[in-house]
């Protein structure tokens, strides 16, 4: 796992959310929009094979990389 030395500002072009399987309760809603990457990690699961750990000023959840779009590639 990577943590970024300063955080990336990136934008999420698509809609995630998350329902908790048993009671149907949503878990996070995080709208399209500009979020704030914090760091990547390798991982077979996403397409590309690199996942970023995202923060939209309440939740944290990995995205595939390829779901962004960075604004600010300094970090990189």
């Amino acid at each position: 796992m990577r943590l970024y030395d300063k955080p990336i500002k990136a934008y999420l072009h698509n809609e995630l959310s998350a329902v908790e399987e048993h009671d149907g309760e949503l878990i996070y809603f995080f709208e399209k929009g500009y979020v704030t990457v914090l760091g990547e990690f390798e991982c077979k699961k996403y397409v590309g094979g690199t996942a970023c750990i995202i923060f939209n000023q309440e939740d944290v959840i990995s995205v595939g990389k390829g779901m962004l779009r960075f604004v600010d590639e300094e970090g990189l």
